[in-house]
């Protein structure tokens, strides 16, 4: 299969850049959220570094690519703090596309997509904490298949310990705490064709299993040769997961079957996100960290079929439009630049 990618528009994101994710929701797939975080510079402008506690400042950028965009230019910036990670939820909760993003600060908070003047804007809806002297490392919704008002979210943060809310009455309620990772629990994700079930990954190399409703993990895949960094469920081919690690490996799952994977296949860059592509369950989107980016076939077993490696520095933040142009959203860290590519296939 010949695939190619066609860089149409490059952005500097002025801090580092770490996330990049398309609005799912099918009026607004045009909108596009940028994370970012910086250390906080000392007055002779270097880093931190020697403080216990760094403070890591943070952007939100929200775009607004279509057919007819020609440049790229943010329709809105929001300062916060460092942000290590954001999801939009699948669907509209109280009619408002609600993307979740988690912070440098330990916070996790649910912004609203509105509408005012004709013009997009994030607006603060709900926000809580995890805890103190932490990072909110990574979040995930329970409703990318089942549709709820009222859903859950896990949060995975630098203590190694995860965390599940519901929101309910304009709120988040906590329904269970899991203190279960050595070190940094990279990436925690839901099942999502049984959102009882959620998985983690952390430093200590573990990848875990959990039960909302039971007060440890349930099951430990020790099979990663380092860091476990991303964890993603398939939301149309049932019982399908990908894992991705430090160790530059994609290991396929059945989640019916977690002592051993299907299949694991080296993608020359540590991973750091995966996404399925959103209307082809044959492919995969790749962030691998120093190797750039890769588009991997699955199919017996996960193939690499594509790289990109225009970006200058650690490839971190991915992620497929949700439409049919086979647009992607892919950002780097160091040089703190943003590409919108097309990808032939």
């Amino acid at each position: 299969m010949a695939v190619t990618w066609n860089t149409k528009w490059r952005w500097h994101t002025g801090y580092n850049a770490d996330s990049v994710e398309w609005c799912p929701i099918e009026s607004y797939r045009h909108v596009l959220a940028c994370g970012t975080y910086q250390l906080e510079k000392k007055d002779g402008g270097t880093d931190v570094t020697d403080q216990p506690k760094q403070k890591r400042l943070g952007k939100i950028y929200l775009f607004s690519i279509s057919g007819d965009t020609t440049h790229l230019s943010p329709i809105q910036e929001l300062d916060t703090a460092g942000v290590l990670d954001q999801k939009w939820c699948y669907h509209t909760i109280q009619n408002y596309p609600v993307l979740a993003v988690v912070t440098s600060e330990g916070i996790i908070q649910l912004y609203r997509l509105m509408e005012e003047n004709g013009t997009l804007n994030l607006r603060l809806w709900i926000e809580d904490t995890i805890g103190e002297d932490m990072l909110a490392l990574s979040v995930d919704w329970s409703s990318n298949k089942l549709l709820t008002q009222e859903p859950k979210l896990v949060v995975s943060d630098s203590s190694g310990a995860v965390t599940v809310f519901r929101i309910g009455d304009e709120r988040l309620q906590k329904i269970g705490h899991w203190t279960t990772h050595s070190f940094e629990a990279w990436i925690a994700a839901f099942n999502y064709w049984n959102t009882d079930l959620f998985y983690s990954g952390g430093d200590d190399c573990l990848f875990k299993s959990y039960d909302v409703r039971i007060p440890e993990a349930i099951a430990t895949n020790r099979s990663h040769e380092a860091g476990v960094t991303s964890i993603r469920n398939h939301i149309e081919v049932e019982h399908q997961l990908v894992t991705g690690s430090y160790d530059e490996k994609v290991r396929l799952w059945d989640v019916r079957q977690l002592k051993r994977c299907i299949s694991e296949t080296d993608v020359s860059g540590g991973v750091w996100r995966l996404k399925w592509h959103p209307f082809d369950e044959r492919f995969i989107l790749a962030a691998c960290m120093y190797g750039g980016f890769r588009v991997l076939r699955v199919e017996k077993k996960v193939s690499v079929i594509s790289e990109y490696l225009e970006h200058e520095s650690i490839a971190y933040g991915a992620d497929w439009k949700f439409d049919e142009t086979s647009l992607i959203a892919t950002c780097s860290f160091y040089d703190c630049n943003m590409h919108i590519s097309e990808l032939n296939m």
